[in-house]
C-alpha cells in the first residue's frame, strides 16, 4: 500500500471532509467504490478495485491516439441516490499513472423525505500521475436534500483537470430549483498548500434564486479546474482568447493564487454544451501542459 494513502494530509478540522460525520447520519444506506492504478511499461493499468452496488467500474480502454492512458468509465446500477444513500469513492494514482475518468451518467439526487443524502469522491495522485476528470452533470431533484464533496490530493509534478458541471434542476421538465438544499464543496491540495476551496450551497426556499448574483438568468454552471506545475500565465492567456465573447456560454478565467492553476467558471443553458465546452478548453493546452494530443473523447 502506499505511502501517500497512508499517511494523513495535514488538513484544518473544519475542512476535512472524511471527519464531517453529519455527512453520513444515522440510518444513512452506505455505497463504496475504491481503485488503484499504477503505470507498467509505459501503461497505466488498474490493479486493484472494490466496490459495493449499487456503484461499479463498469468499462476500461484506451482512447484513439492515446499515449498510454486508461480511459475508466463509472456507473451507478440503481436509478440514482436515493433518500439516505451515501455514495464514498476513494482513488489511488500511484507514479507516473495517468487516468481519463467519466461517468456513465448523471448524478441523480432523488427526493429525501427523511434523511438527506451525500456523495463523497477523493483522489490521490502521487508524483507525476496525471487525472482528466469528465464526470456527468450532477442534477439535484425536487425535494432533495444533498451534499457532494470532492477531494484531491496531488503529489510532486501531479496534473489535475477536472470539470464540474452542475444544473438547476431537471429543466427540461419545468423543474428548476425545486430542491430543499444542495451543497457542493471541492478542495485541491498540493502536497500541503491548499490550492482550491470552493464550496457552492443553496437553500431555494430561504433565498430568491432567480435573483441569485451568481446564476443570473441560466440553469447551468460548471467549474474547470486545471492545476499543476506546467501552468503559467501564457496557458492563461490561450484559455481567455478560446473563451466565447457572446452566446450562450458566459464564461471567465483566472489563474488559481499560487499560480499553480487555473479555473474556468461558466454559466449555460445545458449541460452538454458546459461538457463539450471544458473539454473543448483544456485540448487548447493539453499538449503544452502534458504533452499530448488533444483528447479525442466525447460526452
Amino acid at each position: 500500500m502506499s505511502m501517500l494513502m497512508n499517511t494523513a494530509i495535514t488538513t484544518p478540522t473544519n475542512l476535512r471532509s472524511e471527519e464531517r460525520t453529519d455527512l453520513y447520519p444515522s440510518g444513512t444506506k452506505r455505497s463504496e467504490l475504491y481503485a488503484t492504478f499504477e503505470r507498467k511499461g509505459g501503461l497505466t493499468y488498474i490493479t486493484d478495485r472494490y466496490h459495493t452496488v449499487p456503484l461499479r467500474i463498469s468499462r476500461t480502454f484506451r482512447l484513439p491516439g492515446s499515449d498510454g492512458e486508461l480511459c475508466v468509465y463509472t456507473s451507478d446500477v440503481s436509478p440514482g441516490v436515493m433518500n439516505g444513500d451515501a455514495y464514498d469513492s476513494k482513488w489511488l494514482l500511484k507514479e507516473g499513472a495517468h487516468v481519463v475518468l467519466t461517468s456513465t451518467s448523471a448524478t441523480r439526487l432523488h427526493p429525501t423525505p427523511t434523511l438527506p443524502s451525500s456523495v463523497s469522491h477523493t483522489f490521490h495522485l502521487e508524483q507525476g500521475a496525471i487525472l482528466e476528470y469528465f464526470p456527468e452533470c450532477v442534477i439535484p431533484f425536487a425535494g432533495s436534500r444533498s451534499v457532494l464533496t470532492t477531494a484531491f490530493h496531488l503529489g510532486k509534478n501531479a496534473t489535475l483537470v477536472y470539470a464540474d458541471v452542475w444544473s438547476a434542476g431537471r429543466v427540461h421538465r419545468g423543474e428548476q430549483f425545486d430542491f430543499i438544499h444542495f451543497q457542493g464543496h471541492t478542495e485541491v491540495w498540493k502536497e500541503q498548500e491548499l490550492l482550491v476551496w470552493d464550496r457552492f450551497s443553496v437553500e431555494p426556499g430561504l433565498e430568491e434564486v432567480n435573483n441569485l448574483s451568481g446564476m443570473l438568468d441560466y440553469t447551468h454552471m460548471a467549474a474547470l479546474w486545471i492545476a499543476g506545475e506546467n501552468i503559467s500565465a501564457k496557458e492563461l492567456t490561450v484559455i481567455r482568447e478560446a473563451l466565447p465573447q457572446t452566446g450562450r456560454i458566459l464564461a471567465g478565467a483566472t489563474l488559481l493564487a499560487g499560480g499553480q492553476g487555473i479555473a474556468v467558471r461558466m454559466l449555460g443553458r445545458a449541460a452538454f454544451e458546459l461538457q463539450e465546452f471544458c473539454i473543448e478548453l483544456w485540448n487548447q493546452i493539453r499538449p503544452e501542459v502534458i504533452g499530448k494530443v488533444p483528447l479525442q473523447f466525447r460526452k
